[in-house]
């Protein structure tokens, strides 16, 4: 399989894969082939004994040998025979869109860690991987993934879900990458990626993609954020909830970094004696919690169900049901070029596509130019930017969108993925 990006994750991942029976990371593509070789020497290789091409003969006479190889140059992925699956970690936009794109259409699975792609055109790429007969999905580890994993758990046993969690520590809507340099030095990741986890963004990209994959939605746009604690959680949440089957998360508390489902019991007299005993609480609502999500450890799972199941850890019942939506984050002047996510100019907040409509999505915001000013905490309106139509995701969302407004189906043949 190929990896694509050699940060954080891609270097555990890497990690991971290489001890993983049956799996090995046959190329691994990063636009600095030093940080590369380093991941593969921290999985236990010989630098001396690593391929850097970016020659394809070379790439795939090295694949053959089973040595470990290198590239800066994601577009050679599509020609090699030998690549049964793409791991795509950078959460870069527009590249993340082209590489999982150029996969699918080569006949190749994708495996994504790129939670902001899938919320701004996943509808599409699971549109392309029904057409060319291949498998797109998002993967376990990540909070989405490990989510979409929790929730099929309490289902499976027969509990209608109330809320959907992701536990969050503390939030500062406002945060920026001044504020984060000091969170970035000391988890090693990049300023934008912490940036987004401070400020909200991430966590309200990742409910978007649950909440397409499941049509559980957000009772208000940016959701309740209860501030709580484990042992509270099912009366604090139900206490602002307007309705049930929702998408939201927790402040606060030591929930570590975990994901919780409340799950209503479809028969509470027949199951809340069982549920007493074993110290899940008096019902009818139910906390089941996971304590943690592992990122690149838990992801050769999704990869397995994809290459000997051909099964999607989540995909999509229909159209989105929802959209993160730019707000500003200070005052925002006409004439400023918006610099997307984990920036200085605005954060994300989940929303219902209906009320999310006419505003702009975070994932465009990069490539959008303010015509007129927007205050401090207001969404931005679509009509208030003007968008660099040559930007791929631009052309992308475009595209989704209009596939969204025809009578087709998810599957159905349409000439879409361009």
């Amino acid at each position: 399989m190929a990896v694509i990006g050699a940060g954080f994750v891609g270097r555990g991942l890497v990690h991971r894969l290489e001890r993983s029976p049956g799996m090995r990371t046959a190329l691994l593509v990063n636009r600095t082939a030093s940080t590369a070789v380093r991941a593969l020497e921290r999985a236990g290789h010989d630098a001396d004994r690593i391929v850097v091409s970016d020659v394809p003969g070379e790439i795939q006479g090295a694949i053959e040998s089973r040595i470990p190889v290198i590239t800066t140059s994601p577009g050679l992925i599509a020609d090699l025979g030998s690549i049964d699956v793409v791991v795509e970690a950078t959460g870069a936009i527009d590249h993340g869109a082209r590489v999982m794109l150029d996969a699918l259409r080569a006949g190749k699975d994708v495996v994504s860690m790129n939670a902001e792609v899938d919320a701004t055109i996943g509808y599409l790429i699971h549109n392309v991987a029904a057409r060319t007969g291949t498998v797109y999905t998002i993967c376990d580890g990540d909070q989405p993934g490990v989510l979409l994993r929790h929730i099929e758990f309490v289902q499976g046993m027969g509990f209608q879900i109330v809320a959907a969690l992701n536990c969050k520590r503390n939030l500062d809507v406002h945060q920026t990458p001044d504020d984060s340099r000091a969170y970035a030095a000391r988890d090693d990741t990049s300023l934008l990626m912490t940036t987004a986890f401070g400020d909200g963004t991430k966590m309200n990209i990742e409910n978007a993609v649950v909440a397409n994959a499941t049509r559980l939605v957000p009772d208000r746009r940016g959701m309740h954020g209860v501030r709580t604690s484990p042992a509270r959680v099912v009366e604090d949440v139900l206490k602002v909830l307007s309705q049930r089957g929702v998408v939201d998360y927790t402040l606060g508390g030591d929930f570590a970094a975990g994901v919780g489902v409340i799950g209503r019991a479809d028969d509470p007299e027949l199951v809340g004696p069982y549920m007493r005993y074993f110290k899940m609480g008096d019902g009818p609502d139910h906390f089941f919690f996971r304590p943690y999500h592992l990122v690149h450890l838990e992801a050769p799972v999704t990869i397995a169900e994809v290459v000997l199941d051909r099964m999607a850890l989540g995909s999509p019942l229909g159209p989105p049901v929802t959209e993160v939506v730019a707000v500003a984050k200070r005052d925002l002047r006409a004439g400023e070029q918006l610099d997307g996510i984990g920036g200085f100019t605005c954060y994300g907040e989940i929303d219902t596509v209906e009320g999310a409509a006419g505003l702009l999505p975070i994932g465009l915001a990069e490539h959008a130019r303010l015509v007129r000013s927007v205050k401090q905490d207001d969404p931005i309106p679509a009509d208030s930017v003007e968008l660099d139509d040559d930007a791929l995701i631009v052309r992308l969302r475009r595209q989704q969108d209009e596939l969204m407004n025809a009578p087709s189906v998810l599957g159905a043949s349409t000439a879409v993925g361009g």
